[in-house]
């Protein structure tokens, strides 16, 4: 059975986002941190979220339309941490996971620019398609 990869595109971009959101929101008692800068952390998540969010949507909407709305969602989830118990909002934090957004678009850009006319990129393109 061939997976059917633009419904596991768009899965896993809505996943990302819906993980951010939970990790963004969870009480700072409830946070386990990986060791690594959290400013590091911001920038991965936000880069492989992005890197996902390309693949599932960023053919059809194109990137610049998904970075500015990937980076305003990054700042509500970082204004929504000051309701939060033991969490305070950061501009640096902010800056790390705008910074991970536009990474992660550079980098699709640069991979989809490589990978077009290869099945990838078909595969890309037919995931960018609209749901029947």
């Amino acid at each position: 059975m061939r997976a059917d990869l633009p419904k596991l595109c768009r899965f896993a971009a809505w996943a990302c986002l819906a993980l951010l959101m939970v990790l963004s929101w969870l009480p700072g008692e409830a946070m386990i941190r990986t060791g690594i800068n959290g400013r590091i952390e911001h920038a991965v998540a936000y880069m492989g979220t992005m890197l996902m969010v390309s693949a599932a949507y960023g053919i059809r909407l194109g990137l610049l339309r998904l970075t500015a709305m990937l980076i305003a969602y990054a700042g509500v989830l970082e204004l929504g941490q000051i309701y939060v118990p033991g969490r305070h909002s950061s501009v640096f934090d902010f800056a790390a996971s705008a910074s991970g957004v536009v990474i992660g678009a550079i980098a699709f850009q640069l991979a989809y620019a490589r990978l077009r006319d290869t099945t990838i990129g078909r595969e890309v393109r037919r995931a960018n398609q609209p749901s029947r």
